[in-house]
Parts: structure tokens; C-alpha cells; sequence
């Protein structure tokens, strides 16, 4: 029999626990288990037994497991009876079962054993049955941005973005070349401050625009790039698009739930990237707890959201960043302006150097 298109969400649960239990034959508790797991209604539902009984032969169906044969292997009850316990098919045979009927092109003869051994999402599974028809009906001559053939694959313009720097595209896998794309990025609005080490990210032009004007040439901070506000994201992925990769990273924005939400973000997205870490640039920071200029934030998130946020920050800092954000109140960087960068001297922007 072949695989439904789609598995529902209590088969799938199952077939997930199947396919992590360590030996092949999985008890029928572990099953339950999983099952009350996923959806709390099972607990003293009638219709329990029925639904799971349903999921398993949906499963079984689907050539993902088998079921136990003689009555003495089966709970019989309260009904309907149930197994006490499934098979996990040997791993050519799950392959076949899981994509069947599908012939992979030549150059994707590793993806059976990937199905097995790697347990793809949905997404991978959907993007690799995409390329597998792209490449059947002879792939393209045309060299396309990466966004436009993520869409063209998959519906979805972003999905190839970070799915192109995973294990799909490992060595012998996927590659843009395959695909005929090429990863494309938005130019970035930089300054050359001098030979130091940090990247420094600011978010907003006039802050960008002063500590370019500002920051010693023989200082921490060799490059000043211009992170517009909530375009973090894309800003860092240009980054890692570029040959030469940063040696360091730092990040200043405002003072205010939303800005370091989107620093927090940053971060992990710096890890996906292969990136340095995205470290506050604590003194700018420092000088804006000291000068800014709290103002009402607009919409208060709560105290949770904001311990959440200065989290971010470097310890030291956490208190008075918390005192403000708790308070309902925002410091825009801008308080870190031209007339006060002309007063101190900022040699660090990563707070391994004291302000003097």
C-alpha cells in the first residue's frame, strides 16, 4: 500500500516515537504515552482506544510498522483490541514506504537512506520531492536568485534561506549549483573606521552616523555597518554572504523590549550563520543608561517580556536596563550623540576596555 499524502497529527506522533524508540519492536504503553503527550484529551476519553487504535492502522497502512500476529499478542480489552506492541520495518523497506513509488534522480541516490537515518522534517521532505521533479523535468538554465527558486520549489520565497546552510546542502547533498541559484544579498551601508577587529552594528542612521564620525581609527570597532532597525536578520545574512568574514561582533540599539528582542533574535541567527557571537556593545550601552532620556514606550509588554529582554545585556547593566523597561519607558541610542561621543573616548564598543 502506498503512504497517505498527509499522515494526521496523532500518526505522525506515533510514527515520531517509532522512529526514536532504540529497538525495533515499540510497546504499546510508549505509544500511549506519546499519544497523551500530544493530546491531553485522551485522558479518560471514551473513544481513546478507537482514535489510537485508528492512528496505528494508519500507520500500518502507510507500510511504516507492523503489527503483531495471534491473539495472545493482542490487548483485547476493553475494545477494541489493540496491539501490544508494533514493528519497526528494516530500513530499505521504511524508506520504500515512506516516499513510495518515487524514483530519485540519479544525483539524489543518497536520499533513501537520508529518509532512514536522518528523520527529515515534513518541509525537507516536501523541498526534497520539489528538486527531485525540478531535476526530473531537466532543472533550469537560468541562473535565479535564491529567493525566487525557494519560491518556485516551495511557495515559500524565505524557506531556502536557512535551509540552504543546513544538512540538506552537506557535502554530496543539495548545492545552489544543483538548484541553479545563487544567494543574493541588499548592499550594506558601512564605514571604515580603522584596522580593529569588531564589526559594529548599529541600528538606527544618526547613532550610525555620529560613531562613524567619532570612533578612533585605532580603536576596537574597524567597521561600522548601519543594521536598520528591525532588518537585523537580513543585514547579518549579508555578512555571512561576504567573502571575508568578521573576526567579531557588536550590537547597539535602543534601550527597549523591541530593540533587544531583536538583538536576542540576532543572535541565534548568528550561530545558524557560522557568525561570531552578537555581543552588546556594553559601553555605548553604559553611556545611554547614563544619558539617555526615558521616554514612554507606547505599549508596555509586561515584566515578564522585559526580564526576558535585558537578559541580553551584560549583567552589570540588567538592573538600571530593567528599571527603565519595567517602568513603561524606552531610551532611543540617539542619546549617544555627536556632542556627547566628542566628550569620551570609546577605544572599546565590546566593554573588554573601560570608557575613559
Amino acid at each position: 500500500m502506498t503512504v497517505p499524502a498527509e499522515l494526521s497529527t496523532l500518526a505522525a506522533t506515533l510514527l515520531a516515537t517509532v522512529r526514536a524508540f532504540r529497538r525495533a519492536r515499540v510497546p504499546l504503553e510508549d505509544l500511549r504515552q506519546a499519544a497523551l503527550a500530544a493530546d491531553l484529551s485522551f485522558i479518560g476519553s471514551p473513544d481513546a482506544r478507537e482514535r489510537l487504535l485508528g492512528a496505528i492502522r494508519e500507520l500500518e497502512a502507510a507500510g511504516a510498522i507492523t503489527l503483531p500476529r495471534g491473539a495472545g499478542n493482542w490487548e483485547a480489552l476493553p475494545r477494541p483490541a489493540l496491539p501490544k506492541w508494533v514493528s519497526r520495518p528494516a530500513a530499505a523497506k521504511l524508506a520504500r514506504a515512506l516516499e513510495p513509488n518515487l524514483a530519485w534522480h540519479a544525483v539524489l541516490s543518497w536520499v533513501p537512506a537520508f529518509l532512514v537515518t536522518d528523520r527529515p522534517s515534513t518541509a525537507e521532505r516536501s523541498l526534497l520531492r520539489a528538486v527531485n521533479s525540478f531535476l526530473g523535468a531537466g532543472g533550469s538554465d537560468v541562473l535565479a536568485p535564491l529567493r525566487e527558486r525557494s519560491l518556485q520549489l516551495t511557495g515559500d520565497e524565505k524557506m531556502l534561506d536557512t535551509v540552504s546552510r543546513g544538512r540538506l546542502f552537506a557535502p554530496g547533498r543539495l548545492s545552489l549549483e544543483l538548484l541553479c541559484a545563487v544567494r543574493v544579498s541588499p548592499p550594506l551601508i558601512r564605514h571604515e573606521v580603522g584596522t580593529g577587529p569588531v564589526l559594529l552594528l548599529v541600528e538606527n542612521y544618526s547613532t550610525y552616523h555620529s560613531l562613524a564620525a567619532t570612533l578612533p581609527a585605532d580603536g576596537e570597532a574597524g567597521t561600522i555597518i548601519y543594521s536598520a532597525g528591525n532588518t537585523l536578520g537580513t543585514v547579518l545574512t549579508a555578512i555571512a554572504d561576504q567573502e571575508e568574514r568578521p573576526q567579531a561582533l557588536a550590537y547597539f540599539g535602543d534601550l527597549d523590549v523591541r530593540g533587544l528582542e531583536i538583538a536576542i533574535a540576532g543572535t541565534r541567527l548568528t550561530a545558524e550563520l557560522g557568525l561570531p557571537p552578537l555581543n552588546p556593545a556594553e559601553p555605548l550601552y553604559q553611556l545611554l543608561l547614563d544619558h539617555g532620556r526615558p521616554a514612554p514606550a507606547g505599549t508596555y509588554p509586561g515584566p515578564a517580556k522585559a526580564r526576558a529582554a535585558v537578559t541580553w545585556l551584560p549583567a552589570d547593566l540588567r538592573p538600571p536596563a530593567l528599571d527603565v523597561l519595567v517602568g513603561g519607558d524606552r531610551l532611543a541610542q540617539e542619546a549617544v550623540g555627536r556632542e556627547l561621543l566628542t566628550r569620551v573616548d570609546v577605544p572599546s564598543v565590546t566593554g573588554s576596555h573601560m570608557i575613559r
